[in-house]
């Protein structure tokens, strides 16, 4: 399977994945929070679902930004940036949801952490896999 194809099919998850936990954040944080094994201390509060639903509301506008880099992965190749970065502050926020919070195990974390790494090597082979394609379609290499 071609780099272009692996992207491709990333992307497929990618959106499906965010739009699903849009969904799940926006219109049900209970069961979203429960799907990935997260439910709050002090059960869920007003403020809670009102940031949970914040939370959906970026999720869609993300998942979105992942669509149109779907449409001409090549054009778009610089939106994996965003999924890079989306996956490094994951690493980061599970650190402070571990040692601000202490709403994470160190298993949890661990694992957590392990999968936002592999996903942004995954992606920096992708983009550095690409980037001849991408000069050949600029018209940069000849």
């Amino acid at each position: 399977m071609s780099k272009l194809a692996v992207l491709r099919t990333g992307l497929v998850v990618w959106v499906f994945w965010h739009a699903a936990f849009a969904l799940l954040a926006t219109f049900a944080p209970e069961a979203g929070g429960s799907l990935v094994g997260w439910t709050p201390d002090g059960g869920w509060t007003a403020e809670l679902r009102a940031m949970s639903k914040q939370y959906g509301m970026s999720m869609l506008l993300i998942g979105l930004i992942f669509g149109i880099m779907l449409l001409n992965p090549i054009r778009y190749l610089s939106f994996i940036w965003i999924a890079i970065a989306e996956q490094a502050f994951g690493i980061a926020y599970g650190f402070y949801i571990y040692a601000a919070l202490g709403q994470l195990t160190t298993l949890q974390l661990i694992m957590q952490a392990v999968v936002n790494a592999a996903l942004i090597v995954g992606m920096l082979i992708l983009w550095f896999g690409l980037q001849k394609p991408l000069s050949l379609a600029r018209g940069e290499i000849g």
